[in-house]
């Protein structure tokens, strides 16, 4: 299972405080991507507002179809740039709330219940450069029925604190894809290893766990 996190290295990629949005019509973030096509990959848009942790916005599937978390609405526009190998986030009608930093999760192969065997889900880790915390996300997809549990914990212990549940998306076939948001500081992360998801789905028997970062990997510095 391949992820490919792609963090905020251009200019322009974090919206600035916006003064006068009154005179903004249209704002857009995105990321050229270096390997592979973009076209194979689905897309995934965070925000994120300083001291809180990233939201889910949207994801882009390979396939054209767009699920949108019910926090946002039809003025966050994703786009595929074929011509430049980039994604693109667009925001109409800018307001003053949308000033954030917007992070792009792409990925290749993923994790799936029941239609094929179960696959690991993945817990990929957010930081912006303002934070101290790092922000680890556990995306979970394409299951059916739209139940499943995912818990966090750390040296044999259940993490419940700083636990932000995602809601449960119905993606365009059917299936939905859901995930959960864990904000530690940067000194517990580096001082408890590994971190772990566990995603239970009693339908169809998966029970998967994920620990980041594994011995091989390192923390994060």
């Amino acid at each position: 299972t391949i992820w490919v996190l792609i963090l905020p290295t251009l200019e322009g990629w974090k919206a600035e405080s916006i003064s006068n949005p009154i005179r903004i019509e249209l704002l857009v973030v995105g990321i050229r991507v270096s390997r592979g096509k973009i076209q194979d990959y689905h897309v995934f848009w965070f925000q994120q507002k300083p001291s809180k942790s990233p939201a889910f916005i949207l994801k882009h599937g390979n396939d054209g179809n767009i699920d949108r978390s019910s926090s946002f609405d039809a003025r966050f526009v994703p786009i595929r740039d074929a011509d430049t190998n980039a994604y693109v986030l667009q925001i109409q009608k800018v307001q003053t709330e949308d000033s954030a930093t917007y992070f792009c999760l792409a990925e290749g192969n993923y994790f799936q219940i029941p239609f094929v065997p179960a696959r690991e889900p993945q817990a990929n880790f957010l930081h912006s450069p303002e934070s101290s915390d790092v922000h680890a996300i556990c995306v979970v997809e394409d299951f059916y029925p739209g139940l499943l549990e995912i818990k966090w914990s750390a040296a044999g212990k259940d993490i419940t604190e700083g636990v932000t549940s995602g809601s449960v998306i119905l993606n365009g076939d059917g299936t939905y894809t859901t995930s959960s948001i864990l904000n530690v500081s940067r000194n517990f992360f580096n001082s408890v290893t590994p971190i772990q998801c566990s995603v239970s789905h009693e339908s169809s028997g998966a029970k998967i766990e994920r620990k980041w970062p594994t011995e091989r990997e390192g923390a994060v510095v």
